[in-house]
C-alpha cells in the first residue's frame, strides 16, 4: 500500500506498532485500533501474563507508527486531525532521501 493510501484509509480494526517514540517505553507496543480522535489512538493490548486485554491511548503527536506490518511509517505528529477530515484529504509527498 502507498503511504498515501495508508493514511487516508480508516485505522479502526487495524493492527498498530508503535515504531519510534522519545518514550522508550511505547516502543514496540502494538495492538487492534479501537478508537481514533483529533490527537489520540486507542489500541486493544493483549496483556502477556493473562488472557485479558487492556485499552492503551497514545498521544499521536508523540509517537510513529506501522499499520498492519506495512514498511511505511506514519509520523503520528502529521496526523493530528480528525479521522473523518483525514480520509478525504490529500497529504503532500516527503522527499525521498537525499
Amino acid at each position: 500500500m502507498s503511504e498515501n493510501l495508508s493514511q487516508n484509509l480508516p485505522w479502526l480494526g487495524r493492527r498498530l506498532t508503535v515504531v519510534d517514540s522519545p518514550d522508550s517505553s511505547l516502543v514496540g507496543r502494538s495492538g487492534c485500533v479501537i478508537d481514533e480522535t483529533m490527537r489520540t489512538i486507542s489500541i486493544k493490548e493483549a496483556t502477556p501474563a493473562t488472557q485479558d486485554y487492556r485499552k492503551v491511548v497514545f498521544g499521536k503527536a508523540s509517537i510513529k507508527f506501522q499499520l498492519d506490518d506495512e514498511e511505511i511509517v506514519i509520523d503520528g505528529s502529521k496526523m493530528q486531525i480528525r479521522p473523518e477530515d483525514r480520509i478525504n484529504r490529500r497529504f503532500k509527498a516527503e522527499p525521498v532521501g537525499e
